[in-house]
C-alpha cells in the first residue's frame, strides 16, 4: 500500500482548507489569514491529537491518519494562530478529510 508523501499530505490538506475557509472561518479570520499567510503562513504535520475519535466518531491511529495544522507563525517561528486542524488518511488515493475550524 502506497502512502501519501509529506508534500502530498500538505497539499491535500491545504487545498481542502482553502475550499472551506470562506464558509467556515469568521470574516476577520479570513482577512487575517489571506493578508498574512504569504509572510507568516505554515502547514505543519503534528502528532495526532487524542480528541479525534470523539470528533469523527471512529477510531483513529497514527498508522492510518495524519494531523496537520494550518495557520500563522509568531516571531519565534512557532505556529501560534491555528485556523484549522486537519485529519487526513495517509493512504494514497484516499480522499478522507476532516477539518476542525478555528471557530469550533
Amino acid at each position: 500500500m502506497r502512502l501519501k508523501t509529506e508534500d502530498e499530505l500538505i497539499d491535500f490538506a491545504y487545498d481542502a482548507f482553502l475550499e472551506g475557509a470562506q464558509t467556515y472561518l469568521e470574516p476577520a479570520d479570513q482577512i487575517l489569514f489571506a493578508m498574512q499567510f504569504e509572510d507568516r503562513g505554515a502547514v505543519d504535520i503534528v502528532d495526532l491529537g487524542s480528541d479525534w475519535p470523539a470528533s469523527v466518531a471512529m477510531g483513529v491511529n497514527d498508522d492510518e491518519y495524519c494531523e496537520l495544522h494550518i495557520g500563522l507563525v509568531d516571531d519565534k517561528d512557532l505556529l501560534s494562530d491555528v485556523f484549522g486542524r486537519v485529519l487526513v488518511k495517509k493512504k494514497a488515493g484516499d480522499k478522507f478529510i476532516h477539518i476542525l475550524w478555528k471557530t469550533e
